[in-house]
C-alpha cells in the first residue's frame, strides 16, 4: 500500500544561491475569499505556478518504500528551453512492491478558487514502465489520484491537466464527504508504484493550479 513506509528527502529552494529569479509568476495573481490579513480578496484569474521554478513555498520533498531509493534536485536548466526543473531519481528493487512520491507544497497560495491541476513533466525510464501517478492530497488527510495514471514521456516534455472533478479516492485514504475539496488542498503529488525493478528519473518542470477557463 502507498505510503505506509516513508524515507524523507527535502530541498530547500530558497537555500541556493539565485533562488530569488526561480519564481515563475505568469500574471499578478488576485485570490479570492479573505486573505490572513483579513482582508477580502478577488477570485484567481490565471493559473499559478507552484514557487521557485517548481516547489511551493520553496520545497520539495519526497518519500518511497525503503528498498525504492528516491532522491529530488533541483537544476536549473534541465526544463524546457533551459528552464529550472525538480530531478527526481530513483532505483526500484526487483521483485518487490517499489513506490514512490515527490511532493510540492501548495505553501502560502490561497487553493480554494483552483478547478483542476497541470503538470509538465519528462520521463526518463523504460518504455514499458508503469504509468506515472498524480495524487493531490488535503490538510484534513484525504488523497485523491487521477484513475489510470499519466502516460510516460520519453525523450519530451508533455504537459497535462487534470481537473479536480476527475479525481478519485485513492484506496487507502478516508474522506468524510468522499470528495476532494479544493480549498483544503495542501499537496500535490507525482510518483511511480510497481512490482519490476530499475533505475529512472522524473523531470518535473511545472506544477500549476489552474482557474476555470484554463
Amino acid at each position: 500500500m502507498i505510503g505506509t513506509q516513508r524515507k524523507h528527502s527535502t530541498l530547500r529552494f530558497g537555500a541556493l544561491p539565485g533562488a530569488a529569479t526561480w519564481l515563475s509568476v505568469l500574471v499578478v495573481l488576485s485570490q479570492a475569499s479573505t486573505s490572513p490579513s483579513g482582508q477580502p480578496q478577488q477570485p484567481a484569474t490565471v493559473p499559478r505556478v507552484l514557487g521557485k521554478g517548481t516547489g511551493g513555498d520553496g520545497a520539495w520533498s519526497c518519500h518511497s518504500a525503503a528498498h525504492s531509493p528516491t532522491t529530488v534536485n533541483l537544476d536549473e536548466a534541465a526544463g524546457p528551453e533551459g528552464t529550472p526543473a525538480a530531478i527526481v531519481e530513483f532505483a526500484f528493487s526487483p521483485d518487490k512492491y517499489n513506490w514512490n512520491w515527490a511532493d510540492v507544497e501548495v505553501g502560502g497560495v490561497e487553493p480554494g478558487h483552483f478547478k483542476a491541476v497541470r503538470l509538465t513533466y519528462r520521463t526518463q525510464v523504460a518504455a514499458d514502465f508503469a504509468r506515472l501517478n498524480l495524487m493531490v492530497s488535503e490538510s484534513s488527510g484525504g488523497s485523491y489520484w487521477a484513475p489510470g495514471g499519466l502516460p510516460l514521456s520519453l525523450g519530451r516534455f508533455r504537459t497535462v491537466t487534470i481537473a479536480f472533478a476527475a479525481l478519485t479516492l485513492t484506496p487507502w485514504s478516508k474522506d468524510a464527504n468522499g470528495k476532494l475539496d479544493a480549498h483544503l488542498v495542501q499537496n500535490i503529488s507525482i510518483g511511480l508504484e510497481t512490482g519490476r525493478g530499475g533505475k529512472g528519473r522524473l523531470v518535473i518542470s511545472d506544477v500549476e493550479l489552474v482557474p476555470e477557463g484554463w
